[in-house]
């Protein structure tokens, strides 16, 4: 017989996007629900310790130690220690296929188990594997098991099994659960005329109940509720605070401004759960007060549970809130241009510095997000270096000049004098695509940008007499 030459050819990838519905479930059918999660919890736990159980037998190997010290100076040291590690983890089974196998195992030898489905069972699986996988690699120092009561999100690999949609009802194992769908809703219909990939069950806590979604994964690109413009946008953001420069206005605002500060009433509930749990358990701590070393077992009164809730909630509250805050200015941005350009910054490093601010305002998501969905639409997104534009320091005349933080407006010897961050955003304006900093465009435009500038400012003033709590001590105004 002629053998056939079969050639394997992996699948195209092609985009991907989610639309979630919230699910309207019966009492019966949120006990179900709570149950199958808590059953993908037990899985995931197990996979995880199977994983960790592999990869230690892996680096208590002889040749695991002769591999770890070759060194990776030239590409034939460095696909040798691939092949090797390869080789290892094949023989003790620390591979995707081998923890999936696993929990397939697990699901048909066990009399609860079996009543997740096999594509989900092998999600799980794959979820833990990857965890503990950034171990192996150095990229985290440790995985982290599921407590009693934290839920696993479900999700399927297809539409046909197990968890799925149809016609406004989501089919977990044999529950059929009305879908809330809301009425003239755009990026409902649109997301109807796309294939669905897979979907995904996901609980959210809302003060002492969960509620539940049906996360759809479908082919395609999402709804967009707003086009490009045909400006060139330049963005400063500081840990507060936005500034935002264009041919058409010059902004400068606190970051997120309508946010709902709620920091001080978390942290006093807090303070309450802390002396609650401190009641309730004085042989964990020392005279001192500070909590023994070792395993304890705490004893959690009611009373610290419902404060514990009512912190999850004004957390949850508040960060809903910012990212509809985050999204109405990312729209903003986008229907006034086809390009943004932004400094890329170090926010691990205003972390350290500005912790409160970041941990309220998060201007990294905000980042990500506006430069995601600028590249979705078919604009440009430019990150300057900071290190070679010097922005915060540069004139127009090229004159370079450190200042300190509490400098807030920028003065020049050549009679320039501006705001900081609003200069800085304007000079962004004009970086090259190599990183560098064009100073002759900069000083031939800024006679045309200068007056849009001062408006700026001038309405900023205003603002400060009519509404002072709106200006913050950082614009210098």
């Amino acid at each position: 017989m002629a053998s056939k030459n079969v050639s394997s050819t992996k699948k195209e990838r092609t985009p991907s996007s989610v639309h979630e519905l919230r699910l309207l479930v019966s009492k019966t059918e949120y006990k179900e629900l709570i149950k199958l999660q808590d059953l993908g919890r037990i899985l995931y736990n197990a996979c995880l310790g199977e994983s960790l159980r592999r990869l230690k037998l892996v680096k208590q190997d002889k040749f695991y130690k002769e591999t770890i010290a070759i060194k990776k100076d030239t590409p034939e040291n460095k696909k040798l220690r691939s092949d090797n590690f390869k080789f290892l983890n094949e023989k003790y089974g620390f591979k995707n296929s081998s923890i999936q196998s696993f929990a397939v195992k697990c699901k048909n030898e066990s009399k609860f188990l079996d009543q997740l489905g096999v594509h989900v069972v092998q999600k799980i699986a794959t979820t833990a594997f990857k965890a503990v996988q950034k171990v192996a690699l150095g990229k985290a120092k440790k995985v982290r098991f599921k407590r009693k009561g934290e839920l696993v999100s479900l999700e399927g690999k297809n539409n046909t099994t197990f968890l799925r949609y149809s016609n406004g009802y989501a089919l977990i194992k044999d529950l059929t659960i009305k879908c809330k769908l809301r009425k003239n809703d755009k990026c409902f219909e649109h997301f109807l005329k796309h294939r669905i990939k897979y979907c995904r069950l996901v609980s959210r806590k809302f003060k002492n109940k969960y509620k539940f979604f049906l996360q759809v994964v479908y082919e395609g690109y999402p709804y967009q509720k707003v086009k490009l413009g045909d400006s060139h946008t330049s963005i400063d953001i500081g840990p507060s605070t936005i500034a935002k420069v264009n041919d058409k206005e010059a902004t400068l605002k606190r970051f997120c401004e309508d946010i709902v500060f709620s920091h001080k009433e978390i942290a006093k509930l807090q303070r309450k759960a802390s002396r609650k749990l401190r009641l309730a358990n004085p042989q964990n701590y020392t005279e001192g007060g500070a909590v023994k070393k070792g395993a304890k077992n705490w004893i959690k009164t009611n009373e610290y549970l419902k404060l514990q809730n009512k912190i999850s909630d004004k957390q949850r509250r508040l960060a809903y809130h910012r990212k509809q805050l985050h999204g109405e200015e990312i729209n903003l941005i986008i229907s006034q241009s086809w390009k943004v350009s932004a400094e890329k910054l170090s926010y691990k490093a205003f972390q350290k510095l500005w912790g409160k601010s970041i941990a309220s305002f998060a201007p990294s998501q905000f980042v990500n997000r506006l430069k995601d969905k600028i590249k979705l639409l078919g604009g440009e997104f430019q990150e300057i270096n900071t290190f070679k534009t010097k922005l915060s320091q540069t004139c127009v005349c090229g004159n370079i000049k450190k200042k300190s933080l509490k400098d807030r407006y920028h003065h020049c010897d050549c009679g320039i004098s501006m705001q900081r961050d609003l200069f800085s955003a304007y000079l962004g304006l004009f970086v090259t695509k190599s990183n560098s900093l064009s100073t002759k465009k900069a000083l031939k435009n800024y006679k045309n940008y200068e007056p849009i500038l001062n408006k700026c400012i001038e309405d900023l003033k205003v603002l400060k007499k009519n509404n002072p709590q709106k200006i913050v001590s950082s614009f210098g105004i």
